[in-house]
């Protein structure tokens, strides 16, 4: 799948398909720059969100970083996973079945389409890669909750709920941010 450009001939404006729409990938280069540059606003939004608050200790400071950062491995992580199950079912299994009727069956394939993926199915893995990215914002939502709650109990001369508020809003809106950047391809293809 490392030629999946120019496999599947994506045009740089995109592919409108019944599913949905296909964004052009960017360069691997600017994919992995994106993803260090998400990783880095995690730490600068924990940064950022722990200095409003003024009086929190090492420790309730190193917690709301934590937050942040917990969402992005949770969201890539599930990301890969998907996708990675997504690789398997498409291209691997059929290898796999192709590779066992000539094993025990000793039957030959009839084509070596038998086992290669065809340009729709192609096309479908990309765009369901892109869309699976909503990982980061459907896990925003209970990691900005669980944030939210365990901060609560920080001693800090901020209302607890305004806290509770600011961790849960922007907790979400940074996994909207990712899902969002995802969406349009900036996530580098985990290599299946």
């Amino acid at each position: 799948m490392k030629n999946h450009r120019s496999f599947t001939k994506i045009p740089p404006e995109g592919i409108n398909t019944p599913d949905g729409y296909l964004y052009y990938p960017p360069k691997q280069w600017t994919q992995i720059l994106f993803l260090l540059a998400s990783f880095s606003s995690a730490i600068f939004l924990g940064f950022i969100i722990s200095s409003i608050p003024g009086d929190l200790s090492k420790l309730a400071e190193a917690f709301i970083y934590f937050i942040y950062i917990f969402l992005f491995f949770l969201g890539y992580s599930s990301w890969v996973s998907l996708t990675g199950t997504l690789i398997f079912k498409i291209f691997k299994l059929p290898f796999i079945k192709v590779l066992y009727r000539f094993i025990v069956h000793r039957e030959k394939p009839d084509s070596i389409n038998d086992f290669l993926p065809t340009r729709e199915k192609a096309i479908e893995i990309l765009l369901r890669t892109q869309k699976n990215t909503k990982t980061y914002y459907i896990l925003s939502w209970p990691v900005g909750i669980a944030g939210g709650f365990l901060t609560m109990f920080i001693s800090t001369s901020m209302d607890s709920v305004l806290l509770f508020t600011l961790i849960l809003i922007s907790t979400i809106s940074y996994g909207y941010v990712l899902f969002y950047f995802g969406r349009k391809g900036y996530f580098p293809f985990p290599e299946g």
